[in-house]
């Protein structure tokens, strides 16, 4: 495993190590997982490996038996899945936002499919990304903090992929993101040359011109060197997160007429950015922050251009995600981490892939981020290893292989999902959402004293109206509070895959700087 630290530019290794044959990416890997013994790694790279020869016969056999008589395995697609730091759902084109923030975005949505209510497990970067690369939620990984990283015990998305054939590499450029978090598991190689050490110039600086330059880097290097094995590329983009700082002329895109002087600098700490402020200022914040994903977008946009170049756009799943979104004193505060309000759980997931998924589809039952994973899987027909994603949850709590949803011919089932969330920033909060309606615990350990509030999703989407207070409480009250309970109860029981992590100084002066430590 390659992780980059500097520039990396021409053959730099760093970079060509994410282009070399699949290799473990970490040493000292346990055999065990929650109880289920797991083969060791040379077993399960020479499965892959069995696995992956296997797949590409098939898929030259269908070639050159031609078209009337075709085997029913396709040939291995590549996986771009990108994460964009705090990009909340509302504030794309294709979710209904008025102003034009993501023409890419929007245009992978029309030629895949939008789940149109996918809700994030965290309401902040870590384990929000945890769970995204395992379909572990944090109950169960325990990376819920900055002093956790995942376990070695873990299995990710990264590894399944290696292990059956894939070429996988990351790209990130956010702090919290790093491999320290164990991140990297599974990758050969794992960028992080993006990743500014300075916390102001982090929050402040624009690093996809960077992530842009050494994705499309591997990319060519890739199709250069034979295009030997499909890829998996991990790709995460920093710039919306705040500070929202979008260069010219993204800064006056969506508000050309302000002549206020208010900024979203030190936006976690600025005290004129507060709940009691001009309306109008507030409006400014707001367009500053789609600048940032109108500029995070263009630049998505020249990824897809250089697939589209190498002719493997089509061959390729590509999954535009985030990990959670960002508020604007919706429910009184700013930022992330601290509520679990849609505005910052509600993400936006886009899927497309020609080859298996209908253009314009709008899934609008729910899913959630730890979905991702095990439906990723399942689009390229890989079957997931003993122990991935947490089979021990019962239905349906455990994370679920929804590909069938936007890939199946004809109508399929599409069970109710609940989705569960939680986060440790501030108060202990945990919730349950279903497609109608939410209940959020808020838990003070110091007083301890607890907090109910409870939204009927279909007559209050926007949660203005907490109806815990009312006598008598809605019906649906007590059975969300018991599948909450239940919950609990049941990852309780799992074993907490992480491991103590006592971050660098400067990188706990990065968290502190973005409110994750007080």
């Amino acid at each position: 495993m390659t992780v980059a630290r500097a520039a990396t530019t021409g053959t730099d290794s760093g970079v060509m190590a994410s282009i070399a044959p699949p290799r473990t990416a970490r040493s000292g890997r346990a055999e065990h997982q929650a109880g289920v013994e797991r083969p060791p790694d040379g077993f399960r790279r020479a499965r892959g490996t069995l696995l992956g020869a296997v797949l590409c016969a098939l898929a030259w056999l269908s070639l050159l038996l031609g078209p009337g008589c075709r085997t029913s395995a396709p040939p291995r697609p590549n996986v771009l899945l990108v994460s964009i730091d705090s990009l909340r759902a509302d504030h794309l084109g294709a979710y209904g936002h008025a102003n034009d923030t993501s023409p890419a975005i929007d245009a992978l949505a029309r030629e895949g499919a939008l789940f149109e209510t996918a809700i994030s497990c965290a309401p902040w970067t870590i384990p929000a990304h945890a769970t995204m690369l395992s379909g572990l939620p944090p109950e169960v990984h325990g990376v819920t903090s900055s002093q956790r990283s995942l376990a070695p015990e873990a299995i990710t998305l990264a590894e399944v992929l290696r292990d059956a054939g894939w070429t996988t590499a990351a790209f990130v450029s956010g702090p919290t993101v790093m491999a320290q978090y164990g991140f990297d598991q599974g990758f050969a190689s794992y960028d992080e040359t993006m990743v500014e050490p300075d916390r102001h110039k982090s929050a402040r600086g624009q690093t996809s011109p960077g992530l842009v330059t050494l994705v499309d880097g591997f990319l060519r290097r890739w199709s250069d060197d034979g295009r030997k094995a499909p890829f998996f590329v991990f790709l995460h983009m920093w710039d919306v997160h705040y500070d929202y700082a979008p260069p010219p002329p993204y800064d006056r895109m969506f508000d050309p007429d302000y002549r206020g002087d208010v900024t979203a600098d030190d936006f976690n700490r600025n005290e004129r950015i507060t709940e009691k402020m001009d309306p109008r200022d507030l409006a400014h914040v707001r367009a500053l922050y789609d600048g940032e994903i109108r500029y995070t977008d263009d630049h998505l946009g020249r990824i897809v251009a250089t697939l589209r170049a190498l002719d493997v756009l089509d061959d390729t799943i590509v999954v535009v995600t985030a990990d959670h979104g960002d508020e604007f004193f919706e429910h009184g505060l700013k930022g992330h981490g601290f509520t679990l309000h849609d505005e910052v759980i509600r993400i936006p997931l886009v899927v497309r892939w020609p080859t298996r998924i209908a253009a314009g589809q709008r899934v609008t039952e729910q899913v959630r981020l730890g979905d991702l994973a095990p439906t990723i899987l399942g689009l390229a027909g890989v079957p997931p290893q003993a122990g991935f994603a947490a089979p021990q949850l019962g239905d349906p709590n455990r994370a679920l292989d929804v590909s069938s949803w936007i890939t199946a011919r004809d109508p399929v089932e599409r069970p109710a999902l609940p989705a569960f969330s939680q986060t440790l920033i501030g108060l202990r909060q945990g919730s349950v959402r279903t497609q109608t309606a939410k209940l959020i615990l808020r838990e003070n350990a110091k007083s301890g004293k607890t907090r109910t509030m409870l939204y009927d999703l279909e007559a209050d989407p926007l949660e203005k109206t907490d109806l815990a207070p009312r006598k008598p409480r809605p019906a649906f009250g007590p059975a969300l509070q018991a599948m909450l309970t239940e919950w609990r109860a049941e990852t309780g029981r799992q074993k907490e895959l992480s491991t103590k992590l006592v971050p660098a100084r400067e990188q706990e002066e990065r968290l502190r700087a973005l409110g994750y430590i007080e």
